[in-house]
């Protein structure tokens, strides 16, 4: 080796890394001696060489002056590391259960999103070790910036969403705990500059405001804008057609129609439905009803016919469902049918025959029914026992203690995996009451609770975004416009 130095140690940087030359050329960087001797080994000078000698090497500095603290350093880095790959496999996570299972193309797009995201947050992760070590790649800095902005808009998005959904439970802690280490992250990285590097700072960072709000735009039009834009299409009602009489002339065999379609865009889940078909008997008045009765029906709702009163309890004629629980309809599916209600045709010709029914369906690119909820149901009554014992009581809003009652239950997704891990789980409910008193119309009803139980009902608000949707319909004819339909005797 020469007389002239051929190993020249820089002084320590911001970070407490020494610069190493050899011959006018640099070889390396150091963090302690050890360290030093492993870059002069790596660059062919061999272990015996004398660091103190001045002729061999020269110190910018003092020869002790090794101020980098590994153990920091390193926590550091691992500190930066775990939160990229956390915020990586959230994203991988909603990522896959969007693009297997959302309910809408533009959620499955969202997803594919969300997976390039993770891959980002990976890359960044690794980009880690380089700029938590010796910085020898030129935009690991950059990198690592990216994945920590990505990683606070992911967070943030996630805790808006879940705290303003007012679900105080689930991830909630994890959205938070997120959110806290971006800061972290921004202020490390702020001290260290570590967008050093890169050739346009202004371009990049509008760069990735940009994609976040073309993501923003496309999360809030696939999830909220599009489903809202494509109202259901869901033909409903109910129509008589020409009765006809018995071979005894004692009854009436009346036809009805049921229909029940999709002819929208989007398919529907069945969440239940009813029809019933019941007789009210009545008579003719001359004087007509007085001015309060009048005033309260109209007042309710209801039709009120002034020459035409009741002369009894109505009665149940036939009662069944259109489809059944859980069924899908896709667009262009028929659930029509058409039934036959038996109705006496002995006795007074005055009263009147109602045909009513209601349906109940949430839209399938907003909500999804649990596989369950077909196979769900839970009665009343025994029904292993011939005699059917009533075993339960319903719910006090639902009906009177003694009413049978059966039900179906289970978890309603909505249409995104944001939203699952966002928001409250629900279930769907639909009952069934059967009244006790003998001959009552059975009736239907369906909503959305937050429990199992179905004992917290939401307010139809908190229902729409499930695109719940419950109409009804009813149809009546007088008895005696029905014989006379049927043809003479």
């Amino acid at each position: 080796m020469s007389s002239q130095p051929q190993v020249i140690v820089h002084a320590p940087d911001g970070r407490g890394l020494r610069e190493v030359s050899l011959a006018g050329q640099v070889v390396g960087w150091a963090w302690s001696l050890r360290d030093l001797r492993r870059v002069l080994r790596r660059a062919g000078v061999g272990p015996e060489v004398d660091l103190g000698n001045p002729g061999l090497v020269r110190w910018r500095a003092d020869p002790g002056l090794w101020p980098d603290k590994a153990w920091v350093r390193r926590t550091g880095g691992c500190f930066m590391a775990v939160g990229l790959l956390v915020s990586a496999a959230v994203l991988s996570r909603v990522g896959l259960w969007d693009v297997m299972g959302a309910l809408t193309f533009g959620g499955r797009v969202m997803g594919a999103v969300f997976l390039t995201g993770a891959l980002l947050e990976v890359a960044a992760a690794a980009a880690v070790v380089d700029f938590w070590g010796k910085r020898r790649m030129r935009y690991s800095g950059p990198a690592v910036v990216l994945g920590v902005v990505v990683a606070a808009v992911t967070s943030l998005m996630l805790l808006v969403l879940q705290w303003e959904g007012g679900y105080r439970r689930g991830w909630l802690w994890l959205w938070a705990a997120l959110a806290t280490w971006c800061c972290w992250a921004g202020w490390a990285l702020t001290r260290q500059k570590a967008w050093r590097g890169v050739p346009h700072p202004r371009r990049f960072a509008l760069g990735v405001a940009l994609s976040g709000l073309v993501g923003a735009a496309s999360l809030a039009y696939s999830s909220m804008y599009s489903p809202y834009v494509a109202p259901p299409k869901v033909p409903f009602g109910a129509t008589f057609g020409k009765p006809s009489p018995n071979a005894a002339h004692t009854s009436l065999y009346v036809p009805v129609r049921l229909t029940f379609r999709n002819d929208g865009p989007a398919s529907i889940h069945v969440v239940g439905t009813l029809w019933s078909a019941t007789l009210w008997p009545s008579a003719y008045t001359a004087t007509g009803t007085d001015f309060g009765a009048w005033e309260s029906e109209l007042g309710n709702g209801w039709d009120s016919y002034r020459h035409e009163r009741s002369t009894g309890a109505s009665r149940v004629l036939a009662a069944g469902r259109i489809s059944g629980p859980g069924d899908r309809l896709d667009p262009g599916d028929d659930f029509s049918r058409d039934v036959v209600v038996e109705v006496p045709a002995k006795g007074p010709a005055d009263g009147r025959v109602e045909i009513y029914a209601i349906i109940s369906f949430i839209r399938a690119d907003r909500g999804k029914l649990a596989n369950s909820y077909r196979d769900s149901a839970e009665y009343s009554w025994n029904t292993e026992s011939d005699a059917h014992e009533h075993r339960l009581d319903p719910p006090g809003w639902l009906a009177e203690p003694g009413d049978e009652f059966f039900r179906y239950r289970a978890r309603i997704y909505r249409s995104s995996a944001i939203m699952r891990i966002t928001q409250a789980p629900d279930w769907a409910a639909m009952w069934w009451v059967i009244p006790k008193e003998n001959g009552a119309t059975p009736y239907m009803e369906v909503h959305i609770a937050r429990d199992a139980d179905s004992q917290e009902r939401l307010s139809d608000a908190q229902q729409e975004p499930y695109g719940m949707k419950t109409l009804s319909t009813s149809v009546d004819q007088p008895v005696a416009l029905l014989k006379k339909a049927a043809g003479p005797r």
